[in-house]
């Protein structure tokens, strides 16, 4: 049985309650929306059966196997060493957009983004914001700095699905495209192709 990360934490909690009680199970695979809220559940689940969890971790020492993607540190460096190494030498600003607090491997995306940064001296990070992957969220948040800074020089995002919200802040407001970090969807990478960004989906 597998319990996917799209979900919400409770239904993931619920999910794997329902499989505890719900008689003769094999395995457990579970893939955390959030590791911390779903340590507990794990816990409860790798009493009674092998548990799997993959992409994301969480927080127990009881005996799970756990396959981890290359997407954490990796994504977060090469997308932030790709904006600073198309930044002018005097640098420029940046706005990092993050989805939510707490996932493993989009703290672990952020805290290698902040130390490349942090080592280049020319980055100024003019906000970390949250937009719970949400377009219209995202591209909120993007107008909202766009009025404040006037322009934007690179965005940096732990997760691209919403590249397209981002953009599309820069494109009503008449500004050229920010350096910019995504994601392979395909609305992204054809955006990329048919306005010729500079652009990277680590």
């Amino acid at each position: 049985i597998h319990v996917d990360a799209e979900g919400s934490d409770e239904k993931q909690i619920a999910d794997i309650e329902d499989l505890l009680l719900g008689g003769h199970r094999d395995a457990l695979i579970v893939s955390p929306s959030i590791s911390e809220a779903l340590t507990p559940a794990v816990e409860q689940a790798c009493e009674q059966l092998p548990v799997v969890v993959f992409d994301r971790g969480v927080q127990t020492d009881c005996p799970v196997s756990f396959l981890k993607t290359v997407g954490g540190y990796k994504f977060g460096y090469d997308g932030a060493q790709f904006i600073v190494e198309n930044l002018p030498p005097e640098g420029g600003d940046v706005l990092a957009l993050r989805i939510l607090p707490g996932v493993d491997v989009l703290e672990q995306r952020w805290g290698a983004a902040r130390e490349v940064f942090t080592e280049a001296g020319n980055v100024n990070v003019i906000g970390v914001e949250f937009g719970t992957y949400s377009n219209k969220e995202t591209k909120d948040i993007v107008t909202d700095y766009l009025d404040r800074y006037g322009s934007i020089d690179a965005i940096w995002m732990d997760a691209g699905g919403t590249a397209i919200g981002a953009l599309e802040a820069f494109e009503d407001a008449g500004l050229p495209y920010p350096i910019m970090v995504g994601e392979d969807q395909m609305d992204y990478l054809r955006f990329w192709k048919e306005n010729d960004l500079t652009a990277i989906a680590p």
